[in-house]
């Protein structure tokens, strides 16, 4: 049953991706010729990556090590993944971001748009946060989501960007934390 479920969530993801695709356009212009000041402040902090790693990564690494050293090598393992594997989509799409952004010296490859790597990290955590620190559990979902959307309201990315990685960083880490607990990771 549970095997069936998978395979219905990923037809689910497969179309919400395709559907997202046909809208992406319209999305983009939406949020251009929308917008407030204070979502423009709080987005612009709350997009900024290294805020993403501290509440995503770095506080549940701490609230976790206590609990199960293993558990914080299981995320950071999860984010290494998804942004290396981001790295790799980029370098295969190589599709230009909705708005022109700053470039990196040196690493002009995260000047690209699909998929967001934001996305892609942050949901690639969730399972694992959702599942040990089931406490905070709304916490990470919510900013997460927060942390997503303010890729597309800024103008970073695409609606396809962030839901490609959001599904992609998901499975991932879906995948990560059952073979952590079939105890295929590590003994």
């Amino acid at each position: 049953m549970r095997k069936i479920n998978d395979i219905i969530i990923l037809i689910i993801g497969i179309a919400l991706l395709l559907v997202s695709y046909n809208y992406d356009q319209q999305v983009n212009l939406f949020f251009k010729s929308v917008k407030f000041p204070l979502f423009d402040a709080a987005f612009s902090a709350i997009t900024n990556f290294g805020i993403v790693v501290l509440f995503m990564l770095a506080l549940p690494s701490i609230i976790l090590y206590k609990k199960n050293k293993k558990l914080v090598y299981l995320l950071w393992i999860a984010f290494f993944a998804s942004v290396a594997s981001a790295f790799i989509i980029k370098l295969i799409f190589l599709r230009q971001r909705p708005v022109e952004a700053f470039t990196y010296p040196f690493i002009n490859i995260i000047n690209y748009s699909f998929p967001s790597m934001h996305a892609m990290a942050v949901f690639s955590l969730l399972p694992i946060l959702a599942k040990y620190s089931a406490r905070h559990k709304y916490f990470w979902i919510g900013f997460g989501l927060f942390a997503v959307f303010s890729r597309i309201y800024l103008g970073f990315h695409y609606l396809s960007d962030v839901v490609f990685g959001a599904l992609s960083g998901y499975f991932m880490g879906y995948l990560l934390l059952k073979l952590h607990e079939e105890k295929k990771l590590w003994r």
